[in-house]
């Protein structure tokens, strides 16, 4: 019978979280289950019961950035709000932000990254996002006080939890011109009426706040779909899994009862 004590070493989880995948066979299920169980057999396992024992060991032996994600996101599921995985802006890549009312974004840095990013992609969210967090390893924690802006806010990854350690402020270094440049050609036209040569001119014709306003519109009708779709299944999604499916909304009951 498989170990069900819930603990494998950390190396293994990792192991087991770089080879999972969602749409992985059975079979191959079974290998990855049974390579970092010692004397494990899942022969009897469906498909369902393999992908929760994935997200059963994972969650409670690995601290990596998709269930880092998952734990942000569950916060925003019943709220009136937008969200968004892996937003690309400028040269970096949002690992999570929310749109509403106003624009928050989350850069996740666990004890298996390093900061040598962390200057450029401050920048650049700082440039376009309303609020910024910081979420990461506490052996990353001087550094990012160090270097962040006093604004950024910083949450401390915990056993099974969050913890918020320094709040973030509103953010007063938003660039208009960068906020446009980050929306598409039909967007652009859809919410401003404007074509891309145009930018420039524009970002300095047209008050902040109404182009701030108008790429909040933008981001939540990009993502309105993707994340409403999470959210109305939810119940069905495990918690590695949220991502792939907010990228590709596949129906879960499908995707999980499948036999290839």
């Amino acid at each position: 019978m498989p170990n069900l004590s819930n603990k494998i070493t950390p190396i293994l989880a990792n192991s087991l979280a770089r080879s999972y995948s969602a749409l992985l066979y059975p079979k191959k299920l079974r290998e990855l289950l049974e390579a970092v169980v010692p004397g494990s057999n899942y022969s009897a396992f469906d498909k369902y019961s393999l992908h929760l024992e994935v997200n059963r060991l994972l969650c409670g032996n690995y601290r990596g950035e998709e269930l880092i994600k998952y734990q942000i996101a569950k916060r925003y599921l019943l709220k009136d709000t937008v969200a968004a995985f892996e937003i690309r802006v400028g040269e970096s890549r949002a690992d999570f932000a929310s749109i509403n009312g106003v624009s928050r974004c989350y850069e996740i840095k666990t004890a298996l990254d390093n900061l040598d990013k962390l200057d450029k992609q401050s920048l650049d969210y700082t440039s376009v996002f309303e609020y910024n967090t910081i979420i990461l390893d506490e052996k990353h924690l001087s550094r990012a006080e160090r270097d962040l802006p006093v604004g950024y806010g910083i949450m401390i990854i915990g056993k099974n939890s969050l913890k918020q350690h320094r709040k973030a402020l509103k953010n007063d270094r938003i660039c208009s011109l960068c906020q446009l440049e980050m929306l598409t050609t039909k967007e652009l036209a859809l919410f401003l009426g404007v074509k891309r040569n145009e930018l420039e001119s524009i970002s300095l014709e047209t008050k902040p706040a109404m182009i701030n306003k108008k790429f909040k519109l933008a981001l939540k009708k990009r993502y309105q779909d993707k994340w409403n779709f999470v959210r109305e299944h939810r119940r069905q999604i495990l918690p590695i899994d949220f991502q792939f499916f907010f990228s590709t909304q596949e129906q879960p009951s499908l995707l999980y009862q499948r036999n290839f």
